[in-house]
């Protein structure tokens, strides 16, 4: 990701919180998030960390599958390095990942881009599991989930189905010419990493995984001294994470917080203290994994050897 647009995210971060601020009035807010007890941005911390090492595991699960074997270290650098990328438009950036691979160890990215894919899938289906489970909390919640399950089984169907792929294949292959084999390779992939027993395990795994977040942001609206129900908060943080997700705003920056502090005015939270509750959630998940990433990759990078 170039420099330039690190500091262009950061500066639309800034700016949407400076309005958030003002939304919620900075005098008010800033009180309220003085009188946060910060035990709890401690454990939303651990529980974030937890999360990361479960989805490690479901992304070693997939590289295997795909055929692409790494050390044990070089596979953490490359997964926690990653974690840098979550601040794209729908961590598209993860692919990222694919290209330090090919850096350790000379695997193309046909065989290592389908895995961050389908690794993005299992996460948002992960999301989607977990928001069922509010929905009766907010009805029109409906809409977005089943728009996301519609457009995964679209997708399932042309990977697993032998006509539609070879039919896509070949006027591919028509048109890229060159790179025919790559898209052959990325097609055989994606059906080695989307074997449905597999992939029902992973995407039960990536709930069981993010719902460590849920608990993360349960406590953190304890630290505000406010009191919600696991189930709402479950609810409310996963369907932020996907309306983040599908809104391809870097990050889903503005619109995962606008969420969470809608949703909590709506159950009744009050509005300068639903900021603060999105805002501290904000900062232990997304911007504590970016910095974990970066971090991880500034120290670590000169340590990976090509094999």
């Amino acid at each position: 990701m170039a420099k330039n647009n690190v500091w262009l995210i950061i500066l639309f971060a800034v700016t949407v919180y400076v309005l958030m601020g003002i939304y919620a009035d900075f005098g008010k807010l800033l009180t309220t998030i003085k009188d946060f007890n910060w035990v709890f941005l401690f454990a939303l911390f651990v529980l974030t960390t937890v999360n990361y090492v479960l989805r490690f595991l479901k992304w070693d699960f997939f590289l295997r599958k795909s055929g692409v074997h790494l050390r044990l270290k070089d596979n953490l650098f490359v997964f926690f390095s990653g974690l840098l990328m979550i601040i794209t438009p729908g961590k598209v950036g993860e692919i990222w990942k694919g290209w330090l691979i090919k850096d350790i160890t000379g695997d193309e990215l046909s065989k290592t881009v389908p895995v961050v894919i389908v690794e993005r899938i299992t996460d948002v289906l992960g999301l989607v599991i977990l928001s069922l489970l509010g929905v009766l909390y907010y009805n029109n919640g409906i809409y977005l989930i089943l728009t996301l399950l519609l457009i995964f089984t679209g997708f399932f169907a042309v990977i697993r189905s032998k006509t539609i792929s070879h039919g896509i294949i070949t006027i591919l292959e028509n048109r890229t010419g060159k790179h025919a084999e790559n898209i052959k390779t990325m097609h055989e992939t994606f059906k080695k990493t989307m074997e449905p027993k597999g992939l029902i395990e992973m995407s039960l795994l990536s709930a069981f995984a993010w719902f460590f977040e849920c608990v993360g942001m349960y406590l953190v609206v304890c630290g505000f001294n406010e009191s919600i129900s696991i189930t709402l908060a479950t609810f409310v943080f996963s369907f932020a994470s996907l309306a983040g997700a599908v809104s391809m705003i870097p990050g889903g920056i503005g619109v995962a917080e606008a969420t969470i502090s809608g949703l909590l005015q709506l159950f009744g939270v009050t509005s300068t203290v639903s900021v603060g509750i999105a805002i501290i959630v904000r900062f232990g998940t997304l911007w504590y994994g970016a910095i974990m990433g970066l971090s991880v990759y500034l120290l670590f990078k000169k340590n990976i050897e090509k094999h």
